[in-house]
């Protein structure tokens, strides 16, 4: 998104909208992770980090639509879990960019166990 004023333009990429998505879906209890799929694997066993795998953008003039892949934690309400996602992420977008969050897909694509970090072997 491009936005002409006096002052000079200011241009919101993909990949800041993005990055505002990955951190909302994040943040709602029971999402794991995004799933970038294959590419997504790759890159974690090469040590990329990638924070926006998983996402796609797709920006109208002042709108924006977002496909999410998540993981979930087994034993959550997978259909809460989507729907609180799609709120935050809804919410996020607008409130920092001023633009409309037209669609927030979230396609669910693993469910895995929660592990502990803490844990040593």
């Amino acid at each position: 998104m491009e936005e002409k004023r006096e002052t000079g333009n200011v241009k919101i990429s993909d990949e800041a909208i993005a990055t505002i998505a990955s951190i909302a879906a994040k943040s709602v209890s029971g999402v794991l992770d995004l799933d970038g799929g294959a590419v997504g694997g790759i890159a974690d066993v090469l040590g990329v980090k990638n924070s926006t795998k998983g996402i796609k953008v797709e920006m109208q003039q002042d709108s924006v639509s977002l496909d999410l892949s998540l993981i979930v934690a087994f034993g959550k309400d997978i259909s809460e879990i989507a729907t609180e996602v799609q709120e935050k992420v809804r919410e996020s977008i607008e409130s920092m960019t001023g633009l409309i969050a037209d669609k927030v897909n979230v396609n669910i694509n693993s469910v895995k166990l929660p592990t502990d970090k803490k844990k040593k072997d």
